[in-house]
């Protein structure tokens, strides 16, 4: 599991959608600094290309002049930035302007979170305001009181199309020691997922070694390396059927970056609606340049992938042994209730 540092340490007043121009006064800390490396500082939850994109496209600006790259800030001097919002942000922001983020479990300590489909969990320059993180921002930071300023941080990550328990602390001792927990792969996973097909057996434990694809069509894409792959192991257990479907419920025994869905396509049954792992290997470039036909959209059936984080089990730092449990979600029962029984 990586870090969960991205992302959290934010100003969130800094992405409120009313404002698209931000001035920042250099401080005494920030003296001599190139002006990429204070933006990078200031903009922590961009990343080092979109930094220079903001000054190639001129939205930088020293005393009304685009400053360098390389120009190094001076104390007390104003740096102003314009920070249009994406696209992709925007429609999001039309669509659904609050977020709901149901509470499966809450103390001092933690927040567990029903995380719904299609929300990241954390900013990205992709996608600033709709994200699990700067919702949890807006309501539990206090700026004007220190005492009653809490700062949540993830302690594990979802993808933006997975639905399901995450686990997010409130302080930041909780964060240590749960995120150390996954570190040791103590936290006990456990998924849901709809496949392709109709799978043989009742049972079984995918041990195949996950490592990067040879095809550099999607960037981080995973596939089974024999070779360069790391151990991974994955059980499985069906829960039902349908003519041309299988529900399948998932014990993680290994954390891979996409898992799940490279044992089941490995398995001959794809996860539904898996856009990088599933039928066709061109829908991820189609559906991230948002040139999806009415074919692709079929072939899918989904507009999100079936895949649903059920439970986690852990050791609360406070009350013990502990079991979050999130049901199979609403989307995804309508979806199983029109399939045809075998």
């Amino acid at each position: 599991m990586g870090s969960a540092k991205r992302g959290n340490d934010f100003d969130v007043r800094l992405l409120d959608g009313r404002r698209e121009t931000y001035n920042y006064r250099v401080a005494d800390g920030e003296v001599g600094l190139r002006m990429d490396q204070f933006l990078a500082k200031r903009l922590s939850w961009r990343s080092r290309n979109s930094v220079r994109k903001l000054l190639d496209e001129d939205l930088v600006r020293i005393s009304d002049r685009a400053p360098r790259a390389s120009r190094r800030v001076r104390l007390g001097e104003i740096v102003q930035i314009r920070l249009p919002r994406p696209v992709r942000d925007e429609a999001l922001l039309a669509s659904h302007p609050t977020p709901e983020l149901p509470r499966l479990f809450e103390d001092d300590h933690l927040i567990a979170i029903d995380k719904p489909p299609n929300i990241p969990v954390h900013p990205s320059g992709r996608l600033l305001h709709f994200t699990v993180i700067t919702e949890l921002h807006r309501s539990y930071r206090n700026f004007e009181d220190p005492t009653l300023d809490v700062i949540p941080k993830l302690c594990h990550r979802l993808d933006l199309e997975t639905s399901g328990v995450l686990l997010v602390a409130k302080r930041h001792e909780t964060l240590v020691a749960v995120q150390q927990q996954f570190e040791k792969r103590s936290v006990r996973k456990e998924y849901m997922v709809l496949v392709h097909g109709v799978i043989e057996g009742e049972e079984g434990l995918i041990d195949l070694p996950i490592g990067p694809t040879l095809d550099n069509v999607v960037r981080n894409a995973r596939t089974i390396r024999h070779d360069v792959g790391q151990p991974s192991r994955t059980g499985w257990r069906v829960l039902d059927r349908w003519a041309d479907y299988t529900l399948c419920h998932i014990q993680l025994h290994t954390g891979r970056h996409h898992q799940i869905r490279v044992h089941m396509q490995a398995l001959g049954h794809p996860v539904v609606g898996d856009k990088i792992y599933g039928r066709d290997a061109e829908l991820f470039l189609r559906h991230s340049a948002r040139e999806l036909t009415d074919a692709d959209r079929a072939l899918l059936e989904l507009p999100r992938q079936a895949l649903h984080s059920h439970s986690l089990e852990f050791e609360h730092p406070a009350r013990g042994p502990m079991r979050v449990e999130s049901p199979w979600p609403p989307d995804l029962v309508e979806f199983c209730a029109e399939l045809e029984r075998a």
